[in-house]
Formats: C-alpha cells, structure tokens, sequence
C-alpha cells in the first residue's frame, strides 16, 4: 500500500517540483543528491547533538554545514562575470551538419572550471548537446564548436546559451543564461541531377519558329526595325518604295526575327493545402531544378505569390 502511495505522491507532483528545481537551479543553487545527503546529515547530526549534549556532533554538523556553504559559494563563483560571444552560423543544405562556435572569455584573476555549455537549440534541430569545458584560465578566451545535423531547411532563430556548473565539489548545481542571439539558414536538398527531359525539349519544338518565320515574311508592316541602302541580291518585295522615293536610292526594310524564348520559370503552388512531407519534396524538386546546369545557364527564375511563400516560410522557421 504504500509504495503506491508514494508513486501516487510522486505522479501527482513530479512536474511542480521539477519547475521549482528549475527556478532553483537559475536563480540560485540546487542541491545534488550527495548535497542533499550531507544536508540530512549535518541535520541529524544537529539534532542528535541538542539530545546528548555531545560535543563531537556540534563539530561534524559544523564542519558539513560549512562545506555544504563552501560549496555553494564557490559554484555561484564559476559563474560569475563570464562573457559570452556567438560567431555567425555558416548557411548549410539539409542533411549536412551546422557548425556553431561560441566564445567563452574569462576577465576575472581565477580560472573557471567544468562548466557545461548548453545551446538553447529549437526543437526542429534536436535537442541540446551539452559540451563540457574542463578549464578556462583566467583572462583567456576559449572556443566551443558544436556540430548540429539538420534533416530540413529553414531559417532557425534562437536566442541564448546555458552555462551551467557543478564545480569544485559537486554538491550544488547553478546554470545562468546568456544572451547570444543566432540565426542559421538551411538550404532546401538539391539533388545532383544531370539532364532533365522536360528541359531539354525546350527549344527544339521547330513547329512555332517556322510558323513566326513564314509570318515574318509574308508581313509587309507593322513589323519593320529599321530601313538600310539596298544591296544585290535582296528581295524587291521588302523595298519601302516610299522612303525609296525621298532619298532617291532603293531602301530596303529589315524585319523584326521572332524566336521563341527560352526562359525557364519554376513556381510552387503555396495557395494548395500541401502536406508537409509533399510540400518539402516539392522544393526540393524545385532547387535541384533551378541548379540544373541548362536552366542555371538560362535566365531561370523562382516564382511565387510573396504573401503566401512568406506565410509557408514563417511556419517552417522556428523560434525558441
């Protein structure tokens, strides 16, 4: 019965305490398991002093008390007037690994020692992977990188970084947070396409050039760039008989060449209610496409409704 009890007890107020343990542990100190361990027993050793009247029980209820404060004054130290300094983020494609360097200066005269280093990441990239620093002399200035994979593109935003230490004995844990506003780009997969046939097609349709051609010659206006002398051998029926007569020599008229165009528009309907997993392949399919060498060397344009495309870009960043 009450083994059940306790694990109703703990069930019911598992999260209130981890919140207070939280708030504890960034406003102040909390206490570890051997903290509280030697806590209880300076207590017992206190209480059992005031019953027997035992000298030696004073003094080991004092001396753990004052390791118990010993401990916690130096592990609000290791923390104190730390500077924190964040590079920028190089932009990467999904699936390689974001390369995060932050820069941790020591002003102060004592070294500080096993300090932990917590990114406050967003969710979409992971959890946090706390780095451990062993020693950071005094006046110097260390560099922490961390390696983060990335599974989809995005513009991710988070704003602060954890330190958070244990040091020298062990008995108390405090964490501070410093502000170190980052911002990383993650490009959309391209995918090494060689060829595509949808592309290559364009251009070799003959049937709409020779139809702008045929129509080219049968006009007669409407369609003139310029007026040049005119030379052996040119057609009598493109002579402008008119200007002909003011200048008194055959002027022959030159006609606009119709060709069919040869630029390449990628769009992505963003109005569609995409699923999530379609609208990424689809971008991806779109990126690779812009990269393809034919549509790279033509004048390739991505396009799309700005209110809509700004709307699908905001749901993917992430903000802590």
């Amino acid at each position: 019965m009450l083994p059940k009890l306790l694990h109703r007890f703990y069930r019911r107020w598992k999260s209130p305490l981890k919140t207070i343990a939280r708030l504890l542990e960034t406003r102040a100190l909390v206490p570890s398991y051997s903290g509280m361990l030697l806590g209880s027993l300076a207590i017992f050793f206190f209480v059992a002093a005031s019953n027997t009247m035992a000298g030696w029980l004073y003094v080991m209820s004092g001396l753990l008390l004052a390791m118990l404060g010993l401990a916690a004054v130096l592990s609000v130290g290791m923390l104190r007037e730390i500077q924190v300094q964040r590079w920028p983020i190089p932009p990467v494609t999904a699936g390689e690994a974001l390369s995060i360097t932050i820069a941790l200066t020591n002003p102060t005269k004592r070294p500080k020692v096993l300090l932990q280093i917590q990114d406050a990441l967003p969710k979409k990239l992971g959890l946090p992977r706390p780095q451990v620093l062993e020693l950071l002399p005094a006046g110097a200035t260390q560099h922490v990188t961390t390696q983060v994979p990335t599974e989809r593109r995005g513009i991710y935003r988070w704003q602060t970084v954890d330190l958070r230490t244990g040091a020298p004995l062990g008995l108390f844990w405090g964490k501070r947070s410093w502000r170190a506003r980052a911002i990383a780009t993650v490009y959309p997969e391209v995918l090494p396409l060689s060829r595509c046939p949808l592309i290559d097609r364009l251009g070799r349709d003959q049937s709409l050039q020779m139809l702008q051609n045929r129509r080219t010659q049968d006009a007669n206006e409407g369609v003139t760039r310029s007026l040049r002398p005119y030379r052996w051998g040119d057609p009598i029926r493109l002579v402008h008989w008119r200007s002909s007569a003011k200048h008194g020599e055959l002027r022959l008229r030159e006609l606009e060449t119709m060709t069919s165009g040869q630029e390449v528009v990628i769009a992505l309907d963003t109005a569609a209610a995409w699923p999530s997993e379609q609208f990424e392949a689809a971008v991806i399919a779109a990126a690779s496409l812009y990269f393809l060498r034919p549509v790279a060397n033509s004048s390739a344009s991505p396009s799309g409704p700005p209110a809509q495309a700004s709307s699908r870009a905001n749901k993917t960043s992430s903000k802590p």
